[in-house]
């Protein structure tokens, strides 16, 4: 059964598919929110300015166009802040409505038809309306003010319109309690076998265990295996987690080094783990490194009082 639990309190969704936890969203989020920002600081030799979208918050910008500061900019925000560092801003803001996309630059670029949609003449001039209206605020004051607030929750719905909605209470949910006591633990199981996840503040080391498991295989083919088995759980935690930046798994020493690392690419393509792999080390360390997407879930679970 595909279900995404909805709790409107906290801002949280849950999608579970066959009673599995495959991912927490938090739409509290102010990502691909659209602002006119204010540049308070540059760093002139990096291109690269601080702009201010609240009284509290501010957003790194890289930009081949020249500010002062003081000076407007249209921006949407496209990073969550992460390990110390600011979110991220982009002067190539997008939009969408129900039929067409559309970036801001080129500046001659034309809506793009969602894929299943039909043509619709007055969606097509709205959202070109849009754009010109968001380029233009640039003139005007106070700064900084936001301009555009994207709906995650309601992407996010659309995404997944096979999937049945439920309201739920974080606090009192046996699913969600299941998935803290989950990334409470360093160690997890899967069926007969086990690995440790230890995530430090610059990589994240994974540990693959046979645990119980025995076989009358060749001791290499029975390694192979149990790495080749672990690879899809290996990959859905990374996923549900959030993790990235550097990850190193240590897999049991065996062959079959690019069967392995063909089967953690077709994985990653799986959950759309957005990796890229560059295999093994001298060492037999599988390297990879996983595009951030703000803080990981425990850490999210944590800022929010959530997770004890």
């Amino acid at each position: 059964m595909k279900i995404i639990f909805d709790d409107k309190k906290e801002k949280i969704l849950m999608r579970v598919e066959n009673e599995r936890v495959m991912e927490v969203i938090f739409y509290d989020s102010l990502l691909h929110n659209i602002y006119r920002g204010k540049i308070e600081n540059k760093i002139d030799s990096l291109k690269a300015y601080f702009v201010k979208i609240s009284e509290n918050e501010s957003l790194f910008l890289k930009s081949t166009l020249a500010y002062n500061i003081g000076d407007n900019v249209i921006i949407q925000y496209v990073r969550e802040p992460a390990n110390g560092k600011l979110g991220l801003a982009s002067e190539n803001f997008s939009l969408e409505n129900e039929a067409y996309t559309l970036t801001r630059y080129p500046l001659k670029k034309r809506p793009r038809l969602k894929k299943g949609k039909d043509k619709d003449e007055t969606l097509y001039k709205e959202i070109l309306a849009e754009k010109e209206r968001l380029i233009n605020e640039e003139k005007f004051f106070p700064s900084p003010k936001l301009l555009v607030e994207n709906s995650s929750r309601d992407f996010y719905l659309a995404s997944y319109r096979d999937y049945k909605i439920r309201d739920f209470d974080v606090r009192n949910s046996r699913e969600f309690s299941n998935l803290k006591e989950e990334l409470k633990k360093s160690e997890l199981g899967y069926k007969d076998l086990s690995i440790i996840i230890d995530e430090l503040k610059t990589l994240t080391v994974i540990d693959v265990n046979t645990a119980k498991r025995k076989s009358k295989l060749n001791k290499k083919d029975f390694l192979l295996n149990v790495n080749l088995e672990l690879i899809d759980f290996i990959v859905y935690n990374l996923k549900l987690r959030n993790i990235g930046g550097m990850v190193v798994i240590d897999f049991l020493r065996t062959d079959g080094k690019e069967e392995l690392r063909e089967a953690f690419e077709d994985a990653a393509r799986k959950y759309k783990l957005e990796a890229e792999v560059f295999g093994f080390s001298q060492m037999g360390l599988f390297e990879i490194s996983i595009k951030r997407r703000g803080d990981s879930l425990k850490a999210k679970l944590e800022k929010r009082n959530l997770l004890f």
